[in-house]
């Protein structure tokens, strides 16, 4: 079974993927092919760059599961966000909310452990009110789905 830390690295991961193709409009195999040699970057990770080594398939999946999806992941966001318009939300949160339901409707993870994982992401990529933006739009996403949040 795999290590919850591993997810959390994983999620990490696969955010600063998303956000920089968010924000460059860039294709996913150029950026799939950099990123590794970005992993030298010590601040932005935390000094977990060896973890994160070790997840770069969990990380590939999600951000190739959230390219996939992208248009779906993108429906679901403005089902949850009628007043605040998915093209004018910061690339970090459109990113977070995206790996998140990606991974709860998708990739079938614990719904809890993934939304506690992209609030902190929200925390430390967000605005003030960005943790509990993600939070209660994934949560509504859960509700929507009939998804209990265990």
């Amino acid at each position: 079974m795999k290590n919850h830390d591993e997810f959390t690295l994983a999620r990490h991961g696969a955010l600063l993927v998303l956000c920089g193709l968010d924000i460059s409009g860039g294709s996913v195999a150029e950026a799939l092919r950099d990123y590794p040699s970005s992993l030298a970057d010590e601040e932005t990770l935390e000094g977990k760059s060896a973890e994160v080594r070790k997840s770069w398939p969990q990380i590939q999946e999600r951000v190739l599961g959230v390219h996939e999806q992208l248009d779906a992941l993108n429906d679901e966001i403005r089902s949850v966000s009628p007043r605040w318009k998915i093209e004018r939300m910061a690339p970090v949160d459109r990113s977070i909310l995206r790996l998140g339901i990606w991974d709860i409707l998708f990739n079938q993870c614990l719904p809890l452990a993934v939304i506690n994982d992209c609030v902190e992401l929200a925390k430390s990529y967000g605005e003030k009110g960005t943790p509990a933006f993600v939070n209660g739009l994934l949560d509504q996403v859960c509700q929507n789905h009939g998804i209990a949040i265990k």
